[in-house]
């Protein structure tokens, strides 16, 4: 079943089943990717509580799915910031995991704000995160712009700083390609968006098997 309310209920379920944990990584098949949620679950940054992209763990559960890739999912707020701090056991374990299983693609995914005009901001940090294949950034933003999706480079958020696909960049140079993908919460999360949502999924996972 693929409605929008199945697609909440499979967060709130996946999230209830790994309420202890500060993380989970799920397994697939022999994928050189890995999909990131660091940002379903509220976090904690500069003293203070911001809230979750909700949105983004229903998006990597689905494609996990779909694609049986490879995942690693933020479940617990411990006080930390999985995608700003410098250091955070979420970030310690996808270095493990990009190592051991010779992953040569993140693909970190985010949620903007719903009043945002655009539907798909890609951070690339300038160009940096993404250096070492430009054409496979390029088949992705026309896939994108093919499918009807209005697509933002570097705005409102470039990938860049402490970030989780900044910081795969820093630890493992151009052996790793690494995106921040940020997905308009009225497609991911909104009933009317939904029709959208299902056609955004598509097109992110047909990316992810060809890579």
């Amino acid at each position: 079943m693929f409605t929008q309310p199945h697609t909440k209920q499979m967060r709130e379920e996946f999230l209830k089943q790994n309420k202890d944990k500060d993380h989970v990584i799920l397994l697939g098949d022999d994928y050189p990717v890995i999909l990131s949620a660091p940002h379903g679950v509220n976090q904690w940054r500069d003293g203070r509580d911001k809230y979750c992209e909700p949105g983004t763990i229903n998006t990597v559960l689905h494609l996990h799915k779909m694609c049986n890739c490879p995942a690693i999912l933020k479940t617990k707020n411990n006080h930390d910031d999985a995608n700003w701090d410098e250091v955070s056991s979420y970030k310690t374990a996808l270095f493990k995991f990009i190592k051991d299983h010779k992953i040569k693609y993140v693909l970190d995914i985010h949620s903007l704000a719903a009043s945002r005009t655009c539907d798909v901001n890609l951070g690339v940090w300038g160009g940096k995160l993404v250096a070492n294949n430009n054409k496979l950034y390029r088949k992705l933003v026309q896939s994108l712009c093919d499918a009807g999706f209005n697509v933002y480079l570097d705005e409102p958020f470039n990938g860049g700083g402490r970030t989780i696909s900044a910081s795969v960049k820093k630890e493992f140079g151009d052996s790793v390609w690494a995106i921040q993908i940020e997905l308009n919460s009225k497609i991911i999360w909104h009933k009317r968006g939904f029709e959208k949502y299902k056609k955004l999924l598509d097109v992110l996972a047909t990316f992810i098997v060809e890579l």
